[in-house]
């Protein structure tokens, strides 16, 4: 015989597997007094769970698969032009102008490297020597270290939140690619950061520093909304434009801090140079959202991103929106 505690692990095993959270009271008296009355079974629990908004909106997030607007070669084109007023030159190619006396660096950091695609960059261009790279998850490892050849790169297990591996004053530069928004204890991490960099090294970070969550206010909400609505039908975004907050239950750490990014790296670092790289209109209306826009022989395509990127710069410029992307170099103050 199945008592209320066996019916009560059930309904929560069914909220940890579809909504990733324990289900609230009401929820769970409700389904636990259903199923020990036979009025509905596991299987139609499952069901509704799934088919609930929360349900939904967690089964079609994934941030490793979504694509973004810098997926297009247009946004790229526009980032590039307001990083380095040049639209065929992004800034890790624009290090060796603006940076040219402190390359080649002797020992560089990559904070979060992924599969490794910055580091060999960075090699391959002759922008480091030495390269320490780090990342929290091994299979990304496993695949940077099939990939790096020839190249003087050492791999090893960290976690931007606590970063036990790092030495003091070691690395002449240290390179951020979106990881930091990504840290629970930014301070912490900023800090370890600056002391890993020698007095005189630099750090280059390109980073999302939009609203936590990426929970846009109403008045940024209604903006993205308006310049939706000029686009033509098939252009348009079908997603919510403000991301319900359950999505983050699939990817807890995705923008937790990320209004703090900015503010702490000064905290911590002397900013040398600095580009915003906007975003407050294009980048959500772009997400999961690009292939329409992805074909290069079909003007109606390239007319209307163009008009979503003016729209972009219009309202960043004016202070209408916040910048959501920023690209920042800085020295350490320590």
């Amino acid at each position: 015989m199945i008592n209320n505690l066996d019916y009560e692990k059930i309904v929560c095993d069914l909220y940890e597997e579809i909504l990733l959270r324990q289900p609230d009271k009401t929820g769970l008296y409700y389904f636990v007094s259903q199923l020990k009355s036979e009025k509905i079974s596991v299987d139609d629990i499952k069901k509704l769970l799934l088919e609930s908004e929360e349900g939904k909106s967690i089964q079609n997030f994934s941030h490793y698969t979504d694509k973004y607007w810098n997926d297009l070669q247009l946004v790229n084109e526009y980032k590039n032009k307001l990083s380095t007023d040049n639209q065929q030159i992004d800034w890790i190619n624009d290090i060796s102008n603006k940076f040219s006396n402190y390359i080649p660096f002797e020992n560089v950091l990559i904070v979060g490297c992924g599969n490794g695609w910055l580091e060999r960059r960075l090699y391959d261009q002759g922008i480091g020597k030495n390269f320490d790279a780090f990342d929290i998850l091994e299979d990304y490892l496993v695949e940077a270290k099939e990939k790096k050849e020839h190249r003087n790169i050492n791999y090893f297990v960290d976690d931007i939140n606590n970063l036990q591996n790092l030495t003091n004053e070691k690395y002449d530069a240290i390179f951020n690619f979106a990881i930091l928004h990504h840290a629970d204890k930014i301070d912490l991490a900023m800090k370890k950061l600056s002391d890993s960099l020698k007095p005189n090294g630099l750090i280059f970070n390109e980073e999302y520093v939009g609203p936590a969550r990426n929970q846009y206010t109403d008045e940024h909400l209604e903006k993205m909304f308006s310049v939706n609505s000029d686009l033509p039908e098939r252009f348009r975004s079908k997603h919510a434009l403000r991301p319900p907050l359950e999505n983050f239950r699939v990817e807890p750490s995705e923008a937790i801090h990320s209004d703090l990014v900015i503010s702490t790296f000064k905290k911590y670092f002397d900013v040398i140079h600095e580009r915003n790289m906007n975003g407050g209109i294009a980048y959500q209306i772009l997400w999961n959202n690009i292939e329409e826009f992805n074909n290069s022989d079909d003007p109606e395509a390239k007319k209307w991103l163009a008009y979503l990127l003016e729209q972009d710069l219009k309202f960043s410029n004016e202070k209408k929106v916040p910048i959501l992307f920023w690209y920042g170099v800085g020295t350490s103050k320590h």
